[in-house]
């Protein structure tokens, strides 16, 4: 079987919304999508191994950065220069999303998405946001349940890349501050850290990591 490669298009690009509530009472989600538009895009020139194949899944995703895969197929995206959390759906297997949802919005650089039985975590800023049995509230996703609200309100290096390790906890890189400097005011800048999935028991995993943008075991 041919391997694919899915590649997310996003074709325009937004200031980030720095209002910090998240609102999902008042949400109309979108589900039609339109067919992907490659005209902007010029994947064959993208060099593939032998076997492969490329293209696109979505259009219209704005600034799409983390992804996270559910059992049931639904794809979540998180980004950094939109205020939104966005979950799509191939409905026909066909390697294009044909449903597209907002099952967040209202919040600062929502970067970092990751699943754990059945729940969606949301890493903006500063805050760490669990949505219960996500997949199966899609059309009226469920008030979310902030876990965690102390990591630094600085912007640089502020976004968050997330995900759960072997040992069933959530590791949040948490980066410097600046470009070149040492913070020794809080040891929490340029680490890795870990909390437990309900957001209890944060620790510093790994120090001087300048700004980790993702990671795997």
């Amino acid at each position: 079987m041919r391997n694919l490669i899915i590649l997310l298009f996003f074709l325009s690009c937004q200031n980030v919304d720095n209002e910090q509530n998240v609102d999902n009472n008042t949400l109309e989600p979108d589900h039609s999508i339109d067919v992907p538009d490659t005209h902007n895009l010029p994947i064959n020139l993208i060099k593939l191994p032998e076997g492969f194949k490329i293209s696109v899944y979505a259009s219209d995703i704005t600034n799409a950065r983390s992804m996270a895969l559910s059992e049931n197929g639904v794809l979540y995206v998180g980004n950094r220069g939109e205020d939104k959390v966005y979950a799509l759906i191939d409905e026909n297997n066909d390697y294009k999303a044909d449903k597209k949802y907002i099952v967040a919005e209202g919040l600062h650089m929502p970067n970092g998405v990751a699943l754990k039985d059945g729940n969606l975590y949301v890493a903006e800023r500063s805050k760490i946001w669990r949505f219960k049995d996500i997949d199966e509230h899609l059309n009226n996703p469920p008030e979310p349940e902030l876990i965690y609200d102390e990591f630094p309100e600085d912007d640089h290096h502020g976004w968050k890349f997330i995900a759960f390790g072997p040992d069933g906890k959530l590791y949040i890189p948490v980066g410097a501050p600046c470009n070149i400097c040492e913070r020794l005011d809080n040891p929490v800048y340029a680490s890795i850290t870990r909390m437990n999935d309900d957001g209890s028991g944060l620790e510093v995993f790994a120090h001087g990591v300048r700004n980790a943008v993702g990671f795997a075991w």
